[in-house]
């Protein structure tokens, strides 16, 4: 690319505004990400990552300790909701001999952390906390972007990785928000010394209900378990993804699943036990305006039925690196990104919502990420 597109703003500093700040570094690219958090972190909980996205994480060069941090559960059970009865089972050994890798399980913190750890290597000043996107202005030379902090800041161009409720999203296409699914999901992070021992011997498994399901797999090498329950709601009002919730309330909702899974839900430590309200918002026509672009779940909001939503922010950062370092100009960059990215994301999006009704169904045949080929992507190979 030309010399004078050489610095690239990203707004969010979550695992896909990271992974893209990292992807456009180590291209050469001079990267600022502003965070509207008083500090950078990741929420602790758990995260399914698959060999396509541990090919993006591959050329990052942060995969091999990712790895090392995580949990790879040799077997991926789906079980009967009330009795815990296994009816399949997929074996992550031959997925890895497929796909020359296996499936992680991974703690979101140490995921985050180590993107965080290889951009500031890069480049020490890149990150900046406390920085809410408020408006941005473009012209033929650049974006300028105003923040509620009173900061302006100029770029070559913007890169909107602010997550479901995007503000650089709403900011373009204003008057289509995030609406609420009808789902309500808990998280829990478990010890496993405190698992029942059926559950610890499982690992990974899922367990299809009435109206609800239930995940539970495997973190840090197996020291911790990690718990979803994810059901239909009839309305819900409050903001957030880590609201307190209690154990009688998420047993509750699930007082007809197997015993070992009430006795799980039951060891669930005090102040461990969040709740959120899932919201979705409509597959855009074009993820680019100008000079600026979204990417990850502030381009193709990810429900989390397929275990794709960290996958397909990791996928999108890693084109995008790659297109900018193909393109002469920042209109071409992310027309490549673009039209290398739109359609996957936008079916993995509609495919993903098509997954939680089928989750939710026991009479439903589950049709996995596996099984709809998505393991088989390579963003560090793709045409751009």
């Amino acid at each position: 690319m030309t010399a004078h597109a050489q610095h690239i703003i990203v707004i969010g500093a979550g695992i896909g505004g990271l992974a893209a700040a990292l992807a456009l570094q180590r291209r050469g690219f001079k990267v600022s990400v502003y965070e509207r958090g008083a500090e950078i972190r990741e929420f602790g909980a758990g995260v399914v990552i698959a060999p396509n996205a541990r090919r993006a994480l591959r050329d990052l060069g942060v995969d091999e300790a990712l790895a090392q941090l995580s949990a790879s559960a040799p077997l991926i059970h789906t079980c009967v909701y009330n009795t815990g009865e296994i009816i399949r089972t997929d074996r992550n050994d031959a997925i890895a001999e497929k796909q020359g890798m296996g499936v992680l399980q991974v703690h979101r913190g140490d995921l985050h952390g180590l993107l965080l750890q290889a951009v500031q290597a890069n480049d020490p000043g890149a990150v900046h906390a406390g920085h809410t996107f408020v408006a941005l202005e473009q012209d033929k030379s650049g974006v300028s972007v105003a923040f509620a902090n009173g900061a302006r800041r100029r770029g070559d161009a913007v890169i909107g990785a602010d997550g479901n409720a995007s503000a650089v999203r709403t900011f373009l296409f204003p008057g289509e928000n995030p609406k609420f699914t009808g789902q309500v999901a808990f998280r829990a992070l478990v010890p496993d010394a405190l698992c029942p021992p059926v559950v610890r011997e499982r690992g990974s498994a899922m367990y299809q209900g009435p109206r609800r399901y239930l995940l539970h797999y495997p973190l840090r090498g197996g020291r911790i378990m990690n718990l979803i329950g994810c059901g239909q709601a009839l309305a819900w009002e409050e903001e957030g993804w880590a609201i307190p919730a209690t154990n009688e309330e998420f047993l509750h909702h699930y007082s007809d699943y197997a015993p070992e899974l009430l006795e799980l839900i039951r060891s669930v430590p005090p102040g461990e036990l969040f709740k959120w309200g899932l919201r979705d918002r409509e597959p855009l026509a074009t993820w680019t305006q100008g000079r600026v672009a979204m990417l990850g779940d502030a381009a193709h909001p990810m429900l989390p039925f397929l275990g794709q939503g960290a996958c397909m922010a990791l996928e999108d950062a890693l084109v995008l690196g790659r297109a900018f370092a193909a393109a002469r100009t920042i209109d071409e960059a992310l027309a490549r990104y673009e039209a290398a990215r739109r359609t996957r994301g936008t079916n993995v999006q509609l495919w993903t919502r098509e997954e939680g009704k089928t989750l939710q169904d026991p009479t439903r045949k589950r049709y996995t990420a596996l099984d709809r080929g998505l393991f088989d992507y390579d963003p560090a190979t793709v045409s751009v």
